[in-house]
């Protein structure tokens, strides 16, 4: 017989095998099952194949990323710098600067103008002219400040350097805090007296007295915490380090006051007698003003009988001040036994001239 006639067993091994893979792909009846549409597809266009998505598997977090809970938490200790941070980001606004500036300027106009008998409120100067006139009093404290500022900063830059080096410039930064400690007692001992008046220091005495001895005790706590590396300070010298930069900006404030009044009082004796800086002014009025000052002259103008709105002239005037609409004269030979001031509007109901001189 031949093979075409065999059946599947009798067949050898391989057509065997063909002969099974060609059935399984055709259905009941031996006919062939049709394809479905998306391989067809991927077939035709292989760019369409999609692809399996690869989930990321998540880690779980290492022992060292645990956070742990909120009420285990240990605070961090804060260091120097980040105080006086916190500290400049207080005090830079520029609310609390113009309010330095506006109190200094206060201080210093009126004092110069107190000299002359008149009162600095009476004179209405506005916010921003206070803040202007405050600039001859800040020169000097605010030079003194920067200076005070650089040495406290090479020391402490000095401290850091000398504790690097090992321990016997740890031994060094240490006995010069302790040095300068020293001499905080002594200076708030003198401070307190001179404050009481138990021995004159002068206006300036007490609060330099007492704000330097504090300033110089947070500069030594400072460069021994960071020439010694000493742990960071509990919430006691915390509260501590509070107070005191409280106490060494209050005797800032106190100490340029009163430099400001002194230097408005001196300036104003300086100017009394060198009135011919100020403007010289020449006053027509329609009334007669009757002054009868030394160095002030009187003159009916010419015109008066003509119908003229102003018939009087005075000269040897000078301009003290001019604001809020008002000019405030003084005689040029004022002086502080005799001299007087005059106060007018600046208006029509006067005219003037100012030249030099």
């Amino acid at each position: 017989m031949e093979a075409r006639d065999q059946g599947p067993d009798h067949l050898p091994h391989g057509d065997g095998r063909r002969l099974l893979q060609a059935d399984r792909g055709r259905g009941l009846g031996g006919r062939r099952q049709p394809r479905r549409r998306g391989d067809h597809r991927q077939r035709r266009d292989p760019e369409l194949r999609v692809e399996p998505v690869q989930r990321r598997r998540e880690h779980p977090l290492r022992p060292a990323e645990e956070e742990p809970p909120d009420g285990q938490r240990q605070p961090q200790p804060r260091s120097w710098a980040d105080w006086l941070t916190r500290l400049a980001t207080w005090i830079a606004p520029t609310t609390l600067l113009t309010a330095l500036l506006f109190f200094f300027g206060y201080a210093y106009t009126s004092s110069l103008y107190a000299f002359f008998g008149i009162d600095a409120g009476t004179i209405g100067f506005a916010t921003q002219d206070l803040l202007i006139r405050s600039s001859p009093a800040l020169y000097l404290p605010a030079g003194v400040a920067l200076c005070g500022a650089l040495v406290g900063a090479l020391g402490y830059h000095l401290a850091t350097r000398a504790a690097g080096k090992g321990g016997a410039g740890a031994r060094t930064v240490r006995r010069a805090c302790w040095a300068v400690a020293a001499l905080v007692v002594p200076l708030l001992l003198l401070g307190f007296l001179a404050g009481f008046e138990v021995f004159d220091a002068g206006p300036l005495g007490t609060p330099l007295l007492i704000g330097g001895a504090l300033l110089l005790a947070v500069l030594a706590r400072m460069m021994y915490v960071r020439g010694t590396g000493a742990p960071y300070p509990l919430t006691g010298e915390r509260a501590a380090l509070g107070v005191s930069v409280a106490l060494i900006v209050l005797c800032s404030y106190w100490a340029v006051g009163d430099y400001a009044q002194q230097k408005g009082t001196a300036d104003a004796e300086d100017l009394a007698h060198h009135l011919y800086r100020r403007p010289a002014v020449v006053l027509d009025t329609p009334e007669r003003l009757h002054l009868g000052w030394p160095g002030v002259r009187e003159t009916a103008l010419p015109d008066v009988d003509l119908g003229a709105r102003f018939r009087y002239r005075y000269e040897g005037l000078r301009l003290l001040a001019l604001s809020g609409g008002r000019m405030f004269l003084v005689p040029r030979t004022w002086t502080w036994e005799t001299g007087n001031g005059l106060i007018l509007p600046f208006d029509a109901t006067v005219r003037v001239a100012f030249h030099p001189g």
